[in-house]
C-alpha cells in the first residue's frame, strides 16, 4: 500500500466524494482523491460518465496494478457500475490487463499514452456521434418542414446551419486523426 505507515486515529482519512478511505493511509487516499477529481473534471468536458473517469483515476493513482475488487472497495459506486466502467475503459484501450502468476484475478494498469487514448476516443465516440448525427439531421429537417409559414423557413435555416456545423466537424475528424498519428512519431 504505497509503503505508508499505519493510519493513526487522529489522521485517519474520511470517506468523501467519490473515493472511499477503506482503511488506507491518509496520503494514499488524498492523492487518489485528487487524481480522481482531476479525471472527473476532464471527463465532464468530453461527456464521459463520472464513474468511468473515477475508475480510471483510481487505476491511474495506484503504483501497482489493481483488481476489480480493489477498485470496488475504493470508489463509491455499485459493483455493477464498476464492472460497466471497466468494460468501457477496456473498450477504449484506456486500461491494460496485466497478469501476475501468483494472482489469478484480472489486474489493471492505466494506458499512459494520451495520443493513443485520444485517437481511440475520436475513432470510437466522435465517429459514432457524427454518423448518428447525419440521421438525426434528416429527421430534424422533416420535422421542421411540418411547421407552417415563417416558422418553417426559420427552422429549416437553423437545421441547415446545424448541417454546416456537422459537415465541418466531419471534415475536421480526418485532420485530427492525422495530427494524432504525426504527433506520436
Amino acid at each position: 500500500m504505497l509503503g505508508m505507515s499505519s493510519v493513526t486515529a487522529a489522521a485517519a482519512p474520511v470517506d468523501s466524494g467519490l473515493v472511499r478511505a477503506a482503511g488506507r493511509a491518509v496520503a494514499q487516499v488524498d492523492f487518489e482523491s485528487a487524481v480522481v477529481d482531476f479525471f472527473v473534471e476532464a471527463a465532464d468536458l468530453l461527456g464521459v460518465p463520472k464513474s468511468v473517469a473515477a475508475i480510471y483515476g483510481v487505476v491511474f493513482a495506484s503504483p501497482v496494478p489493481v483488481s476489480f475488487a480493489d477498485i470496488a472497495v475504493r470508489v463509491n459506486f455499485s459493483k455493477g457500475s464498476v464492472s460497466q466502467g471497466l468494460r468501457i475503459l477496456r473498450e477504449m484501450g484506456a486500461l491494460k490487463e496485466v497478469s501476475i502468476e501468483a494472482d489469478r484475478a484480472e489486474l489493471f494498469t492505466p494506458d499512459l499514452e494520451l495520443r493513443q487514448l485520444m485517437q481511440r476516443f475520436i475513432e470510437q465516440r466522435l465517429q459514432r456521434q457524427l454518423d448518428s448525427g447525419r440521421v438525426r439531421l434528416a429527421g430534424l429537417k422533416k420535422t421542421a418542414a411540418a411547421f407552417p409559414g415563417p416558422a418553417q423557413k426559420e427552422l429549416l435555416q437553423r437545421v441547415k446551419k446545424l448541417q454546416q456545423w456537422h459537415d465541418k466537424a466531419r471534415a475536421l475528424l480526418p485532420m485530427a486523426k492525422t495530427f494524432l498519428k504525426l504527433s506520436g512519431r
